[in-house]
């Protein structure tokens, strides 16, 4: 099978493409240019790498042309670099959208899965596929409108997709959220600087089970559909802390809090669970993985 990803280099897609290689699978990766993420695979013959932009029609048509699949994971992925670039959060998160949609449009590829986010709901808290959208934030309300051009495509063109809300992703490459402000903060400065509140419960999915699910989605079963892919649980951040001080082996870690307002961010997985699909990661042995990845790489 022949695939391409947009957003290559990220946290998701660079996982996802090692997976797919190593699954003997010929994998076209776009992005803007080259990172560290993806230098195991760079010399790997099933691998091809593509600079290019989403928001460039013409950078998708080489790429695309002639895969079966297309993950489309390219974004501006966090409400704080929304809030400093909307424009631009707007042209990659719909533009970029539209522009792969019309790619696989011409070439008439198999299918697009989506990599949307559980950012789209109006109340975040344990919420399922068909609860109230959009939320009242930039990035969120973005991500809908991908989600909404994705269905009209479907019903106008018959291109048929998968939407994926994710959860918070973290693991080895990852270059924001709590997870990374703890593990940057003990190894490089021995204290933890936090943009979230000690109280605040969010749904934390290791970046292995999120590639998981993107393999899975390309199922038939999962046709059309949207589906949450999460933990189904929350960590309380004063909780994941906790965690961080036990596998650091260091407890005495000065914490400041920039942020008090608790907020509760949890994905309900039933869906996903009901289409076979379910994590395997607890949040211990992904804080662990992902703490000795950043040990290794002093990054």
């Amino acid at each position: 099978m022949k695939i391409g990803i947009t957003g290559v280099t990220s946290l998701l897609g660079s996982h996802l493409a090692k997976a797919l290689v190593n699954s003997g699978h010929e994998v076209h990766g776009i992005a803007r240019s080259k990172k560290a993420s993806i230098e195991p695979i760079m010399h790997n013959k099933l691998f091809k790498f593509f600079p290019g932009d989403v928001t460039k029609f013409e950078d998708m048509e080489h790429p695309l042309k002639d895969v079966d699949y297309v993950f489309h994971l390219a974004s501006v992925s966090s409400e704080r670099k929304a809030m400093e670039e909307p424009l631009g959060c707007f042209k990659v998160n719909v533009l970029g959208t539209v522009n792969v949609l019309e790619m696989i449009r011409r070439a008439k590829l198999k299918k697009i899965v989506f990599s949307s986010s559980g950012a789209v709901y109006k109340n975040p808290d344990n919420a399922q596929e068909n609860d109230p959208v959009p939320s009242s934030g930039y990035y969120g309300f973005t991500k809908w409108n991908a989600e909404n051009i994705i269905r009209l495509y479907r019903e106008k063109f018959s291109v048929s997709y998968t939407i994926l809300r994710l959860s918070r992703l973290y693991g080895p490459f990852m270059e924001r959220n709590p997870v990374f402000d703890m593990a940057y903060g003990i190894i490089h400065k021995n204290s933890v600087k936090l943009y979230d509140s000690a109280g605040s419960l969010y749904d934390f999915l290791f970046v292995e089970d999120a590639v998981h699910a993107l393999v899975t989605s390309l199922n038939t079963n999962w046709d059309n559909e949207v589906i949450n892919i999460s933990s189904g649980t929350g960590t309380k951040i004063s909780g994941l802390f906790d965690i961080f001080k036990l596998v650091s082996g260091k407890q005495d870690i000065p914490l400041e809090i920039l942020k008090h307002n608790d907020q509760i961010d949890i994905l309900s997985n039933k869906k996903a669970l009901s289409l076979g699909w379910k994590p395997f990661v607890c949040i211990k042995e992904g804080v662990e993985k992902t703490y000795k990845w950043f040990l290794g790489n002093k990054r």
